[in-house]
């Protein structure tokens, strides 16, 4: 497919995975797909599968991933032979627990979890004094709540923020299959490139995806709608601008 005639998104991803001689846009999420039961690393048979993941955080151009995490993690059980599999295992870079967790322990949101404990701590006090009216007494309990479920909220949402840092990290059998971000725009199915070092894996694999493997003539369909889309929107907002100026006339 001509270099000119691909997105911002395809080209970014395909870039990124320059250095695998096989690559495949294919449609679907990756866990949605089928993987041949052939080994990724070597191309012999598969025995077992080894879970990748990886977290693609919003970029300055194309799509903005939704939510408060900002990111959205790939995923797939990539089939490797025994061998690879135990290979892989002996050579998965090692990872400490506090390069996992310091992000989400020495984040500076959990300021505001320490302010909110500090006042649950002085409110809690006022639940149990038998002075206080119902009224009172109610209105200290909701109090206490609104901290107590701010101290949740801020240690549930940076963990959440900080999952892709527990992530194990790809090894040099693991990476002999890439899976880029989701290159589809707004108005299409989720969409990923995938990079392939075993030529053998390559072609089971889309021998095994045939019917969703994206082609070129998907690719002249995807630019036509956008122009459909952009004819309809000069048609609507210059209808629009015309009916308003009409109206003004008047």
């Amino acid at each position: 497919m001509d270099e000119p005639h691909r997105s911002w998104d395809q080209g970014s991803a395909e870039s990124d995975l320059g250095s695998y001689p096989c690559r495949l846009e294919v449609r679907g999420a990756p866990r949605s797909l089928t993987w041949p039961d052939v080994c990724a690393n070597c191309g012999g048979g598969a025995s077992e599968h080894v879970r990748i993941r990886r977290a693609y955080y919003r970029r300055a151009r194309g799509r903005r991933y939704s939510g408060v995490s900002g990111y959205r993690v790939v995923s797939a059980d990539l089939p490797l032979c025994g061998m690879c599999a135990a290979r892989h295992r002996e050579t998965v870079p090692h990872v400490s627990w506090f390069r996992r967790y310091r992000w989400w322990l020495l984040n500076p949101a959990h300021v505001a979890t320490i302010g909110c404990a500090v006042m649950l701590a002085k409110v809690m006090p006022g639940e149990f004094d038998r002075s206080l009216t119902s009224t009172a007494l109610t209105a200290t309990w909701g109090i206490s709540g609104v901290f107590f479920l701010g101290i949740v909220w801020m240690i549930g949402i940076t963990w959440w923020m900080s999952r892709p840092d527990r992530f194990e990290p790809p090894s040099e059998i693991t990476s002999a299959c890439a899976i880029s971000h989701d290159v589809s725009q707004f108005f299409e199915g989720r969409r990923h490139i995938y990079g392939f070092r075993n030529r053998a894996f390559a072609d089971a694999f889309e021998r095994a995806n045939e019917a969703r493997v994206w082609t070129e003539r998907d690719q002249a369909l995807m630019w036509k709608k956008w122009l459909v889309a952009a004819i309809l929107l000069i048609v609507v907002f210059g209808g629009g601008r015309v009916l308003l100026w009409l109206h003004e006339g008047r």
